[in-house]
């Protein structure tokens, strides 16, 4: 299987799925650090071999998708051309070394190396006619329990009532930075839905005492887990939190990579960790999931912003693990990723299907992506 072409489309979305032609316009919202776009934006990558065969990835790229795309294209082209698809591990390997040594085993680096690692397991899949949770040793679950995300301080009772009615069990509430008004909306949702189980994401902006705080008061109400409190990189202040707190404690969907994962979980950092697949790729992400597993620390996979191939890789390292209880869902970002899928990825009120198709299990519509395509 000889890689004989490789593209990257940096995509841009309208909310309703159409192609969004006006600019990025990024902004970083008062309530939070973090830039985003008011469109959806990623990148897919198609890699073809001399027989035909076709494999298609995606990397979580919420903003800046030209720059994963240059990057494909520019410097991990050159080496996957004449290669044999087949070596998806090695490929992987030597695609990571390229820039190791100046330190870029994060960022834009990482997620063009996600978006190619994604595509290279759904073409051996398809060489093959195995689903990708199959080539990693078998799917242990083939339907896959989820939690309702995208939930927080605009919800209104209404809404928790009629998503519990469609058959929701588990919800996470995005809150902000403010333990007192986080709390306030924890026990208004409660009062709500009292049966339901309620996580709650900070989006890293606490501090280590106000995080232990926030962990305790939720604690006492019976909350499900707590997840990003501290900022991103602060392993040791993760593991002080967890090993004070009374409730399960989650992060890392910044995670990369296998290495910085064990270096986590040699401190105990976690009790909950929380892989995004479009992030690390489905060879990484599969180790990180042996890694926590062999930990005795199950994975519950992030998924936000990154469309349906990133989703689908995701399910399959899910399906794959240990021990994977449950998997991040959120009702629009399925519905934008199924407008470029010419069939859809099937997500029950509570739960996602496995697809069941080889490689990744999904089919792209390549008009759309196209489409879709940002200008450089």
């Amino acid at each position: 299987m000889v890689i004989a072409a490789v593209e990257a489309f940096p995509l841009r979305l309208a909310l309703d799925g159409t192609p969004d032609r006006g600019g990025p316009d990024y902004q970083a919202p008062h309530e939070r650090p973090t830039i985003y776009s008011p469109s959806r934006e990623t990148v897919f990558v198609r890699i073809e071999t001399t027989e035909g065969l076709v494999g298609w990835g995606e990397a979580l790229v919420p903003v800046g998708p030209r720059v994963v795309a240059a990057i494909v294209e520019d410097l991990l082209t050159p080496v996957l051309l004449g290669a044999d698809a087949a070596d998806v591990r090695p490929l992987r390997f030597r695609l990571g070394e390229l820039m190791r040594e100046r330190g870029h085993l994060g960022g834009h680096q990482a997620d063009a190396l996600a978006a190619v690692d994604i595509a290279l397991w759904d073409l051996l899949g398809r060489a093959t006619g195995l689903p990708v949770a199959a080539l990693l040793g078998g799917a242990f679950q083939r339907r896959i329990p989820s939690y309702l995300t995208s939930v927080g301080t605009t919800t209104t009772p209404e809404e928790f009532r009629r998503h519990w009615d469609g058959g929701v069990r588990r919800f996470k509430l995005h809150l902000g930075p403010d333990v007192d008004a986080a709390l306030a909306v924890f026990d208004a949702a409660q009062a709500v839905l009292p049966e339901a189980a309620f996580a709650v994401d900070v989006h890293c902006r606490l501090d280590g005492a106000s995080g232990l705080r926030l962990a305790r008061e939720l604690s006492a109400r019976g909350a499900w887990f707590l997840e990003s409190a501290l900022p991103a990189e602060h392993a040791r202040g993760y593991a002080a939190l967890a090993a004070a707190a009374d409730l399960p404690i989650a992060a890392g969907e910044a995670h990369r990579h296998r290495y910085e994962v064990a270096d986590w979980l040699a401190i105990d950092a976690l009790d909950l960790y929380q892989p995004d697949i479009g992030r690390t790729g489905i060879t990484e992400g599969n180790a990180i999931a042996t890694l926590a597993n062999t930990a005795y620390r199950p994975i519950l996979p992030h998924h936000s912003a990154a469309l349906g191939l990133a989703l689908a890789a995701g399910l399959h390292v899910a399906a794959a693990a240990d021990n994977a209880p449950y998997f991040e869902y959120s009702p629009g970002t399925v519905a934008l990723a199924n407008a470029l899928l010419a069939e859809p990825i099937v997500a029950e009120a509570d739960a996602y299907l496995l697809p069941d198709g080889p490689g990744l299990g999904v089919v792209v519509d390549e008009d759309k992506v196209r489409a879709a395509v940002v200008e450089r």
